[in-house]
């Protein structure tokens, strides 16, 4: 029932890291896209759990650092069309797409170009609505401001490794994280991972939310830092066949934390 393997995607030059539950009695398959710091092994609570509820799960590694490694810089449209080759590729029918965070936007342009029929979307705390309109005054300063700092550094005479200052570093460290920067600094290594990301976070799909047409079930937690409450509203009020549910004293990776809990509430709510 339970498998890994890897399928080689032509069309996207890319060997893709996958693992599934799978029982041909079953009717439908939730495909699962995981953050993009995470991997397949970090959902496998949920899998077993919805497995046991009469699901099959699959869930890809997406191509980023786990077990499917870039092999280039990635746009937006690229990892669709990965997702769309593998679903295509492994003949799943009756589907239910299920992201987690950061990938949502790759659900969006799935969802709207119709390449494969998706049946019913989950968002599981989706991150990154970037409509200015719903940013908080903070975050504009902060971002303002390192477009200020960046051009004030262009412009200042090189010093000799001023970069490789430990002060300095643990300076622009604190800065990013205080503009939740995070994975830009956990991918700056990496120019694959690093252009991606820059690519991914400028990716604005906000007026192509209302095209959604699926039943889409959104699930939310009160306690989660990544996702201001104003992204949850933005998208219920967007998405027309939408319901939203939000949960109690849980935060951002509910999956790994409160799996059971998870479940339940999709199962209750589908």
């Amino acid at each position: 029932m339970h498998k890994n393997e890897e399928l080689i995607l032509q069309k996207s030059d890319i060997e893709i890291y996958y693992e599934d539950f799978v029982d041909e009695k079953n009717k439908n398959t939730i495909v699962i896209l995981h953050w993009w710091w995470g991997n397949s092994q970090s959902w496998l609570a949920v899998w077993e759990l919805l497995f046991q509820a009469w699901f099959n799960v699959i869930i890809p590694d997406l191509p980023w650092f786990w077990n499917t490694k870039l092999n280039k810089v990635f746009e937006l449209d690229d990892y669709a069309n990965v997702v769309e080759e593998f679903i295509t590729k492994l003949w799943v029918k009756n589907i239910i797409l299920w992201w987690h965070s950061n990938w949502w936007a790759i659900s969006i342009k799935i969802a709207n170009r119709w390449k494969i029929h998706i049946n019913r979307l989950v968002l599981n705390n989706s991150a990154w609505i970037r409509n200015d309109k719903k940013r908080s005054l903070k975050r504009k300063i902060l971002n303002n401001f390192t477009s200020i700092v960046k051009k004030i550094l262009e412009i200042i005479p090189p010093r000799k490794n001023w970069k490789d200052n430990s002060f300095i570093k643990k300076i622009r460290k604190l800065f990013y994280r205080a503009i939740w920067w995070h994975d830009y600094l956990n991918s700056e290594n990496n120019p694959y991972l690093k252009e991606t990301y820059l690519n991914m976070i400028k990716s604005d799909l906000s007026e192509t939310i209302p095209n959604i047409k699926q039943d889409t079930l959104i699930i939310w937690w009160q306690n989660d830092t990544y996702t201001p409450v104003s992204d949850w509203n933005f998208m219920r009020n967007k998405i027309k066949n939408s319901k939203i549910i939000v949960l109690e004293n849980e935060k951002h990776w509910i999956h790994i934390t409160s799996p059971k809990k998870l479940v339940h509430t999709f199962l209750k709510n589908i």
